[in-house]
């Protein structure tokens, strides 16, 4: 939060993420029903759904290294997971446009999965969690300028 500050960006919501990721999409990936090594870096050790196993990488990958999605980010899905500005929490049970999470918490919500993660966890809408202050291999952020 505090580097966001000093860029004058922000860490997205977690909506933002989310909406950001799908780039217009509706399936479990940006990329469609599945998610192959050669789309991201993931643990290829534990693919989606009943694929074939692939590589492992066992660290972060330069970006740029995959293709972006359809609206030309890259790394939604796999490298690092990032941190969003939500604190962790449930979701609510009304529907909601662009929501925000709770005001405080524990563990900021992360999201996209990483190097070392299932390909499930970098599903567009798989979510996980972790401490904003600890320092974790695969865990990044990514900041949303106010432009």
């Amino acid at each position: 939060t505090a580097f966001g500050e000093w860029m004058g960006c922000r860490l997205p919501t977690e909506a933002e993420w989310e909406f950001a990721c799908r780039a217009g999409t509706t399936s479990p990936f940006n990329t469609g029903n599945n998610l192959t090594i050669a789309e991201a870096n993931y643990n290829g050790n534990y693919p989606y759904s009943k694929n074939i196993k692939g590589e492992y990488r066992e660290k972060t990958m330069t970006v740029g290294s995959f293709a972006p999605n359809t609206w030309g980010l890259y790394d939604m899905q796999g490298n690092v997971s990032e941190l969003c500005n939500d604190w962790f929490g449930d979701y609510s049970t009304m529907a909601q446009t662009n929501p925000k999470g709770p005001t405080s918490g524990s563990f900021r919500v992360a999201r996209g999965g990483s190097w070392d993660c299932l390909a499930d966890y970098c599903r567009s809408a798989s979510r996980n969690y972790g401490p904003p202050d600890a320092p974790i291999l695969i865990v990044g952020f990514r900041l949303v300028s106010p432009k």
